[in-house]
């Protein structure tokens, strides 16, 4: 029987039919777009229905990759763009990384890296621009039809740093958390992600080639899986790593994930993900905590959620404090209002259990009792 998904070749000659470029960049993307084809043909429950939004989006990973080296050969005074921090927030997904990403957003001295800036790298945006840039009108525009359900459960700012999902797709090496591909993460997770986060750099000084400040602001709590690859490509980052209780987490990661990801050809077996997802984020925090045993321990800021919950100006207070930046008193009531706004249930109220996805909290608090 023919294979269901096209193969690597046959993505990427696609793209160069589609650019006129030849050009794909350095790293070592091809294993994990291997990989991850793979994992789709012998792991996907997704309708076939998916399928043209699913490779559209490995193709245009691709066109990515040929126009960034092209915009490189015609800009070679990119490479010497600096890169300052960056600061990295981090941790378990749903412990309040989005929350407090948005607030710093708020502050112009940090560059954020944004979704719809990543979604089509090329050309680098521009300040006098980018209001009207058709890359964030498109991105805005999609965001007016998600539903109450998934504005109660995730916080939307459009220029806010939001997770590199985008510029990771570019390099084939991102968790890929909204398809059904357990034996891809099973790679992803201890792959080496080095050449990866040099490409990132290369993308992101791209980016902010045309677009100051220089200072960036990341948000992702897929980070914690390679902390050390990461900060192998930024030497000077700082790492505010955001903590929660695991039986909640679990449980409210697993219910957006199964929000997000596209519809199954048939019912999903919700218990099979919830089980995957518990374990797939215990392995993360479990990289994490080995990795922090070689990484300075100044590097790190620690924030709990209950502490962002009740007490979030004093939380804002004390991660500028640490960071040694200045936070300005128009900074500072810009973010109390977004505060105010965004108070908890604000959107309306995420409803989950732990039952639903076949887990327990008793369960969840013993897989991480080391935690």
């Amino acid at each position: 029987m023919a294979p269901r998904y096209p193969s690597a070749e046959q993505l990427m000659a696609e793209a160069v039919e589609q650019t006129g470029l030849s050009d794909f960049g350095p790293g070592d993307f091809r294993e994990g777009l291997v990989v991850l084809l793979d994992s789709l043909e012998k792991d996907s429950d997704l309708s076939p229905a998916a399928d043209p939004a699913v490779i559209g989006g490995f193709r245009q990973n691709l066109v990515n990759r040929l126009e960034v080296e092209a915009w490189y050969a015609e800009h070679p005074e990119v490479e010497d763009v600096a890169v300052r921090g960056p600061v990295d927030i981090t941790g378990l997904p749903r412990t309040g990384t989005t929350a407090l990403a948005d607030m710093l957003s708020l502050d112009p001295q940090f560059r954020c890296l944004r979704g719809w800036e990543q979604m089509r790298p090329c050309p680098p945006p521009t300040p006098e621009t980018e209001q009207t840039d058709p890359r964030r009108v498109q991105f805005v525009k999609e965001r007016e039809h998600d539903s109450p359900e998934y504005r109660a459960m995730h916080i939307f700012e459009v220029d806010a740093t939001m997770e590199d999902t985008f510029v990771l797709g570019m390099a084939f090496h991102g968790q890929q958390m909204v398809l059904p591909v357990p034996t891809y993460r099973d790679w992803w997770r201890e792959a080496d992600l080095t050449q990866t986060y040099q490409y990132h750099r290369r993308v992101v000084k791209l980016l902010g080639s045309r677009r100051p400040p220089d200072l960036w602001l990341f948000k992702a709590p897929h980070h914690k899986f390679h902390l050390e690859a990461l900060l192998s490509a930024y030497p000077d980052i700082r790492f505010v790593m955001t903590h929660r209780d695991p039986a909640k987490v679990v449980p409210s990661y697993t219910s957006l994930v199964s929000t997000i990801m596209p519809p199954p050809d048939g019912e999903r077996d919700l218990a099979a993900l919830g089980r995957e997802i518990c374990d797939h984020l215990r392995i993360g925090m479990e990289h994490a905590i080995e990795a922090r045993s070689r990484i300075p321990a100044d590097r790190f800021l620690d924030i709990h959620h209950r502490e962002l919950v009740a007490d979030p100006r004093g939380t804002i207070r004390r991660v500028y404090d640490w960071l040694g930046l200045e936070l300005t008193p128009q900074v500072e009531r810009t973010i109390h209002e977004w505060q105010d706004a965004n108070r908890v249930g604000a959107h309306g109220v995420h409803r989950y259990t732990a039952e639903q996805f076949g887990l327990s909290a008793a369960q969840i608090r013993s897989d991480y009792d080391f935690y």
